[in-house]
């Protein structure tokens, strides 16, 4: 038990002892209550009336008005009281208990008193909401329990969940069942882009006289179900029109050559998601779009392809078809020799094998062709066809292909051709040398005769001693009886040195004198060796660097003469006198120094010019004029000594 006590009065003291009770219900608690006195140990004091009462609450619970008798020890006045106290609506409580007594027998004990605000304990009055589960599939449905404290108490439900609120239910006792497919489509249109939402279900505490207690709130997550996206179904078809040309049908695909486009018909989301992303799949290439148009491209092999639809929550969806399509590779040549008939004869055999793609046999889009140049030239032939021989789409050829010069080699390029590319292969066809070889009458050694009984290539030995080569073979010991020698000696062939020279000691010339103007000269450096020198050099050399230039030497001194002749404006000087600009006339040509310049000139009235300035290339003059201050006419000759 509490109790509440007063400060010392005179010696003396009082006190209330109490506690209580509660009804949840009723929300009420009963204060129960007892009246104590003492005073100092100059007692007792006894007597036959006094005023004593404890209110509770603001009420009296107790009077005592009969004797007593009090000493130093607490003394109990009058009975045990109760009172019942009421809650407010929210279950709490302040209650106020008060305790007197007063008697006149001794001052020590005259007004006693004690007063204290209590808090009682509250009373919970708002219901506590749970649920079967906090955690379920939208579309799903389970009980939701109100615990309540009275039963009149009554509740309301509300749902929040995302933006969306609204009343499950009113007038609600102990529990609800929230069949929650009936608020789905509201749910699900607060989550398009998630399969999981959270949400608070709030149940609400009314009274008996609709007053509100308070709520409780319960969190939860709703989760969506059964909400692929769908799709009727999709086609595919080949965009490439060079291949469905071929074909015949874009539905036919071939292998790496197909441009597959596939179309997707008929998607949709559901429960408010839409689509998102469009996926297909072939092995393991995947392609993703926001269309349901999907460029795919081309594929090597036969596969399934997939098509996934997928929203915004990430739900799918998918199809597949096997496709079965048409195998494709380049043309191959596994195989290219040219032979010579009897390795020696101009007739040629052309022998080669390789594959075409099957299709391109069926659709007749296979070609064999060959071109060829002689190994010193560089321009090729034009193509020529050969027919090969097919056995599925490996194709052979083994035939004489004409007649090629058995003393020139050749370049061969043998082209397989399809609808697509070709293929080429490189094949070499040498030259024939016969060691021996008669043919009608005429024998030939290390060559097929030609010319003569006897057609030779090669060196010719007698005894020991050569004695003929041909042009191949530039190295004869003698020819006529006179031996080939690099050396200056008389008597002997004239032959070459290794790096191209000839060597000798004079050249004489039984040509007659020449009058046509030279292109270039012969010319020695001093080593003793002949070179060409072009006609500008020796110009050069002679004193100038330009074409036409007709300088003439005296006694070292070089003379180029010239004229030069023009119109120019004038400008007033001195009254009446005219002066030109500066006039510069060119040597045409560079010449090694600084030459002098003489000059005789005439112009269309009194005049004469000043030479103002002389350089390796011309020099300026300046015109004067008594006459006319425009359209002077003049003309100059010249001679450059140097």
């Amino acid at each position: 038990m509490a109790e509440i006590i007063s400060a010392l009065s005179n010696g003396s003291q009082v006190k209330v002892v109490y506690s209580y009770t509660q009804n949840i219900s009723a929300n009420t608690s009963t204060v129960t209550a007892e009246l104590y006195v003492h005073r100092d140990s100059y007692g007792p004091s006894t007597y036959s009336s006094c005023t004593a009462y404890i209110n509770i609450n603001g009420s009296r619970a107790m009077t005592y008005t009969s004797g007593f008798t009090i000493g130093s020890s607490w003394v109990k006045i009058g009975s045990t009281c109760t009172a019942t106290v009421a809650h407010n609506n929210d279950g709490t409580k302040i209650c106020n208990i008060t305790g007197f007594f007063n008697s006149s027998i001794s001052s020590k004990l005259e007004n006693l008193s004690v007063s204290q605000n209590i808090t009682l304990t509250t009373i919970p009055r708002k219901s506590q909401i749970t649920a079967a589960t906090n955690d379920f599939n939208i579309g799903d449905g389970f009980i939701i329990y109100t615990n309540r404290k009275s039963t009149s108490f009554t509740h309301a439900i509300n749902l929040y969940f995302g933006g969306y609120s609204t009343t499950l239910c009113y007038g609600l006792t102990d529990s609800y069942y929230w069949d929650t497919s009936s608020w789905a489509s509201s749910m699900y249109q607060q989550i398009p882009n998630s399969n999981s939402g959270t949400g608070t279900l709030r149940l609400i505490t009314y009274a008996a006289d609709d007053s509100v207690i308070g709520y409780t709130e319960l969190s939860f997550t709703a989760h969506v179900t059964n909400s692929n996206p769908t799709f009727t179904n999709f086609t595919y078809l080949d965009t490439d029109s060079a291949t469905v040309s071929l074909t015949g049908n874009p539905s036919q695909i071939v292998q790496t050559k197909s441009n597959i486009r596939v179309t997707v018909n008929g998607a949709a989301a559901k429960n408010y998601a839409t689509i998102s992303t469009y996926k297909a799949q072939y092995g393991s290439k995947t392609i993703t779009s926001s269309s349901n148009v999907i460029s795919f491209g081309t594929v090597s092999n036969n596969d399934n392809l997939t098509i996934t639809v997928i929203d915004s929550r990430g739900n799918s969806s998918q199809q597949s078809v096997y496709l079965t399509t048409i195998p494709y590779a380049v043309p191959a040549i596994s195989s290219a020799t040219l032979n010579r008939v009897n390795n020696i004869e101009a007739g040629t055999v052309l022998v080669c094998t390789g594959t075409f793609a099957s299709i391109m046999v069926t659709k007749g889009q296979y070609s064999l062709k060959y071109r060829y140049k002689a190994t010193t030239l560089g321009t090729w032939s034009s193509y020529i066809s050969i027919t090969p021989s097919m056995n599925g789409g490996s194709f052979s050829f083994n035939a004489n292909i004409g007649n090629f010069d058995i003393g020139t080699s050749f370049n061969f390029e043998i082209a397989a051709f399809d609808y697509y590319t070709s293929t080429t292969r490189s094949a070499l066809l040498s030259t024939a040398k016969p060691v021996f070889s008669i043919r009608d009458g005429k024998i030939g050694i290390n060559k097929i005769p030609e010319n003569g009984a006897l057609d030779v290539q090669g060196d010719v030995h007698i005894s020991g001693s050569k004695a003929y080569s041909d042009s191949y073979h530039p190295n004869a010991d003698a020819l006529g009886g006179y031996a080939a020698t690099v050396e200056v000696t008389g008597n002997a062939i004239v032959r070459r040195d290794g790096n191209g020279y000839i060597y000798g000691s004079y050249i004489n010339s039984n040509r007659a004198n020449e009058t046509t103007a030279a292109a270039s000269y012969i010319y020695d450096t001093g080593d003793g060796w002949m070179r060409k020198k072009t006609l500008a050099n020796v110009r050069a050399e002679l004193g100038g660097t330009g074409s036409g230039l007709n300088a003439d030497q005296v006694d070292g001194v070089h003379f180029l003469k010239g004229t030069a002749s023009g119109t120019v404006a004038t400008q007033t000087a001195y009254g009446s006198i005219f002066y030109s600009a500066d006039v510069s006339v060119s040597f045409g040509a560079t010449l090694p120094s600084v030459p002098v310049v003489t000059n005789s000139f005439i112009t269309n009235g009194f005049g004469y010019c000043i030479l103002k300035s002389v350089s390796t290339t011309g020099f300026v003059i300046k015109i004067t004029n008594a006459v006319t201050s425009s359209g002077v006419n003049w003309g100059v000759h010249w001679i450059a000594a140097y």
